[in-house]
């Protein structure tokens, strides 16, 4: 079966790789080129300067958030839109990372995500400066979907109007 000692030598190389790659923590991460910052200081720096969040929940191997990154994160309006008028924050839904919430307590990504009904990744939440969930969409959603719900939080539509009615004026 093996030839000679290059043989087992070559089969120990590939078992010994495998293993130092699965025992490697696979991270999720957010789209390039955006300042996406861990959510205890996207909290803070919300909070300090009356600035809306945008949440973004994620994990490794999301297809989706891939799709995502690749099609629409990736356009260079929406970018701005994203960075100019909200603090972006990044959860991976299946991370241990200890993260401190505003009341001081003291949790994993995962178990925020959890509490906060995460079923699925991507997933988006908006909130006000004052930590208030405004807007929480799941799975692909378009530029211009991504667009009119930046405009109906940074804007203010959210304090006269559900999205509902806004996005029928669309």
């Amino acid at each position: 079966m093996y030839q000679n000692n290059k043989d087992y030598f070559r089969i120990g190389f590939y078992w010994l790789s495998f293993f130092l790659f699965c025992s490697q923590p696979l991270m999720a991460a957010p789209p390039d080129g955006y300042q996406f910052l861990s959510l205890s200081k996207a909290m803070q720096q919300s909070s300090a300067e009356h600035k809306p969040m945008f949440l973004y929940f994620g994990r490794y191997g999301c297809t989706t958030c891939r799709k995502m990154h690749a099609e629409v994160f990736s356009d260079a309006a929406l970018k701005e839109q994203l960075s100019g008028k909200f603090v972006l924050a990044y959860v991976d839904t299946e991370s241990g990372n200890r993260i401190r919430l505003p009341n001081g307590e003291r949790t994993t990504e995962m178990q925020f995500a959890a509490r906060n009904r995460i079923l699925g990744t991507p997933t988006f939440i908006y909130f006000s400066a004052d930590q208030k969930p405004l807007v929480k969409r799941a799975g692909f959603q378009t530029i211009q979907q991504m667009s009119y719900f930046n405009d109906y939080i940074s804007e203010g539509h959210f304090k006269k109007m559900e999205l509902k009615e806004y996005l029928a004026t669309k």
